[in-house]
This record gives structure tokens, C-alpha cells and sequence, in this order.
């Protein structure tokens, strides 16, 4: 018989036994996360035009999103309305046990590749630490926002408060009347260089260059700040008109 709240109990022990590093980083992520908070609320750094979004794409050893685990994750910075090169992230999560054949060819992680990464503790807060509290922007985010909200809470035994912004909601609201419904269809509408699909490097910069058209569409339709797209997405969701 599973206690309702067991899984704080284990979130607990699995935080007490991570080295004291990490809880000093985890602890100072915590903080910062309340500062930019306070700093979205009470300055203009929520505007568009200024604000700090981190375009992601995680790879994963299968489609389960309540199962599969990490193996690399990409992300590329999208401040001021325009895409960082110089502040990009991307890491492969070390695997105990490799992914399945099928697997390794669509993400063309090896199997030596994926035992000789980083440790999943350390890759999961270096990438909190990268992220620094943006909003993060992905195609279908449900499937990131779940993954990573799992992988938190069984690896540091912390819940995930990553804000997500997805783009499958909010292009068919700026962008009306097409048919387009996936990542490659929204490419091909807007013209985009071809990209290396399931590289999550690769995918996180498409996502990027989709925000920005996405924040170019917004600002002439009247959107000023994050909160107005976070706004918009929940509408979206709402009357069910996610693609």
C-alpha cells in the first residue's frame, strides 16, 4: 500500500543524499528563481522585447513521457528577440544501460556515448542553472514539461517549477488558417533551413527560430509581455485548439 504522501518522503531522502554541493546549488537556484520572480513582477523585464526564453528539446530513450529516460538535452537562448549562438546548452545524460537499437539510430547517441556522459545529477543542475529561471519554449511541451518534472523529482527529489510556452499552441493562434500541425510542417511554412531532426540541439535551435516568428507575429497582434503569451497558450488549451 503506497501512503499519499509517500512520494514526499522519498523526495526527501533522495535530496538528503545528494552531495552537499548540489543542495547548496539547488538551494541558491531557489533563490534566484524567487528574485526574477519579483523581478518580472515589479520591472519591464517581462516585456517581449527585452525577456530571456530558453527554445529546448529533450531526446529520450522512447516516446513514454511517465517512462523513458533523458539521454541528451539541447537548448539555445532567445533574449531580445534574437537567437544567442553564444548562449546555447547541450548535454548527454549518462545511461546505466543503453537505449534499443531503433533507438540509437533516430538519435544517433551511441551506445559508448550515452555510459560516457555526464552523471544525470549533474546534467539536470547544470541545465537549472543554465536555464536560470526563463520561460522555456518547446514544440508539444507537455512531453518535455513531464519528462523533466519526472526526471527532477526521482534524480534531485525536487518538483520542477519550469515555466513551459508551447509552440503547437500558440502558432495557430498568431498564425490562423493553415494546416500545419508538426514541428517540420511549421518549418517548411516559414521557409526555415533544414535541420537535423531528433538532434536535440538541432530541434532546440528550429524552436528557436520558431519563436521568433512567433514573437514577431505577437507584438503585431498586440502582445507586450510574457505574461500575455503565457496568456494565450492557456486560452488555446482551454478551447482546445492545440494542434
Amino acid at each position: 500500500m503506497r501512503l499519499p504522501f509517500q512520494k514526499l518522503i522519498v523526495a526527501r531522502r533522495t535530496r538528503a543524499a545528494l552531495p552537499s554541493a548540489v543542495r547548496d546549488s539547488l538551494r541558491l537556484l531557489r533563490i534566484r528563481a524567487r528574485e526574477r520572480a519579483a523581478e518580472e513582477r515589479w520591472s519591464d523585464s517581462g516585456l517581449l522585447s527585452l525577456a530571456r526564453f530558453v527554445a529546448l528539446d529533450l531526446e529520450t530513450t522512447g516516446p513514454n513521457m511517465h517512462a523513458d529516460r533523458i539521454i541528451s538535452i539541447g537548448a539555445v537562448s532567445v533574449t531580445a528577440r534574437a537567437v544567442r549562438h553564444d548562449d546555447a546548452f547541450e548535454v548527454v545524460v549518462r545511461q546505466e544501460q543503453e537505449s534499443g537499437v531503433d533507438n540509437i539510430l533516430i538519435h544517433q547517441i551511441g551506445g559508448q556515448e550515452q555510459r560516457g556522459g555526464a552523471h544525470p545529477v549533474s546534467a539536470l543542475v547544470s541545465f537549472l542553472e543554465y536555464l536560470d529561471g526563463a520561460v522555456a519554449v518547446a514544440f508539444r511541451a507537455e512531453f518535455d514539461a513531464t519528462v523533466l518534472e519526472r526526471e527532477l523529482r526521482t534524480c534531485l527529489g525536487i518538483r520542477s517549477r519550469v515555466r513551459f510556452l508551447d509552440l503547437a499552441c500558440i502558432l495557430p493562434a498568431l498564425v490562423p488558417g493553415t494546416d500545419n500541425d508538426s514541428l517540420d510542417d511549421w518549418a517548411r511554412h516559414f521557409a526555415l533551413p533544414p535541420i537535423g531532426r531528433h538532434h536535440a540541439i538541432a530541434d532546440a535551435y528550429a524552436n528557436a527560430q520558431l519563436l521568433l516568428i512567433a514573437l514577431d507575429h505577437a507584438q503585431r497582434l498586440g502582445f507586450t509581455t510574457t505574461a500575455d503569451l503565457m496568456a494565450l497558450e492557456k486560452s488555446q488549451r482551454w478551447l482546445g485548439r492545440r494542434r
